[in-house]
């Protein structure tokens, strides 16, 4: 735990420095969800039956998205995924040769840095068992440093 003074204020507050790894899942919505998400509304979440699955393995997954005070953290960012399927490809949503742009959101949650491979490589696997592209987008940061008040 860290004291450090506010700029302008004078003020001394405690801040706590964590080191975590993000995990951000790209995932395919409808166009519906896309815009309840950006107005607001938390129910949409679960109104999408394939994100309300991806949601409920990040919940079963001890340690992810866990905040001490607040559990079951996560942003979303609300976007558009470009691809074009190539001959051999199976593709969830547009046709082989075709330019396709597909409503996603992209949930980011965070692990423990400490957290060991073979526990990082479970969460992975489970999440990209539930996504339902045939080439999911999942990243894994490299250990990184999230700071808050302590």
């Amino acid at each position: 735990m860290t004291a450090m003074t506010v700029p302008g204020t004078g003020r001394r507050d405690a801040i706590r420095r964590r080191s975590v790894r993000a995990i951000k899942v790209h995932w395919p919505v409808s166009r519906r969800t896309v815009a309840a998400v950006g107005a607001g509304h938390v129910e949409a979440l679960g109104d999408d039956d394939s994100l309300a699955a991806l949601l409920r393995e990040l919940r079963a997954l001890p340690g992810v998205g866990d905040f001490g005070l607040y559990q079951d953290v996560f942003e979303v960012s609300i976007g558009a995924e470009g691809f074009t399927p190539k001959d051999g490809a199976l593709p969830a949503f547009g046709a082989v040769g075709g330019r396709t742009l597909s409503p996603t959101l992209a949930l980011t949650t965070y692990i423990d840095a400490a957290a060991g491979e073979d526990e990082i490589s479970q969460i992975l696997a489970r999440i990209v068992a539930a996504h339902p592209w045939e080439v999911p987008v999942v990243e894994l940061s490299a250990p990184l440093e999230l700071v808050s008040r302590a």
